[in-house]
């Protein structure tokens, strides 16, 4: 369905969006970053770069973007950078990341809080969710189960 070439030629906005997120987290190169919603790989492979003794892994639930990123980026130049196809909304995995980035993808998520416990399990205690939701009014959703999930505790 998504043409990666495409989305990578045409994916400045983006770019943009992710440098301002990323000038929020103060990294010291060994952190664990998952990247939900990686499209074509170019943001988690620049986390990899950045972080030479940490671990990158990007998960997104379009098989042809991750064929694309884990082409682009291989683990023979990228040793500590992975790719899988996941979806934001089952993410398996269990206080492993101190970070748990996610760049203007969540508009694609029709669950938001299977995404936010999910994002939950994953991060270590006194991990960090990072995140942008579109532009003004495109977040109404995830800003509601965000406001919902602040005012209880969520399920885990």
């Amino acid at each position: 369905m998504w043409n990666p070439e495409e989305y990578a030629k045409n994916s400045n906005a983006q770019l943009q969006w992710a440098e301002q997120l990323r000038s929020h987290l103060d990294f010291k190169g060994s952190e664990s970053v998952l990247d939900v919603g990686c499209g074509d790989g170019k943001i988690t492979a620049d986390f990899a770069v950045s972080l030479p003794q940490g671990q990158v892994v990007g998960v997104d639930s379009s098989s042809e973007m991750i064929a694309y990123a884990t082409k682009t980026y291989p683990r023979s130049q990228y040793p500590n950078l992975s790719f899988a196809c996941i979806d934001g909304r089952s993410l398996p995995f269990k206080a492993e990341f101190d970070v748990v980035f996610s760049n203007a993808a969540l508009h694609w998520v029709d669950d938001h809080l299977a995404f936010l416990q999910g994002a939950n399990r994953a991060l270590k205690n006194k991990g960090k969710l990072i995140i942008s939701c579109g532009g003004q009014g495109n977040a109404t959703e995830v800003l509601q189960v965000f406001s919902d999930s602040a005012s209880s505790s969520l399920e885990v």
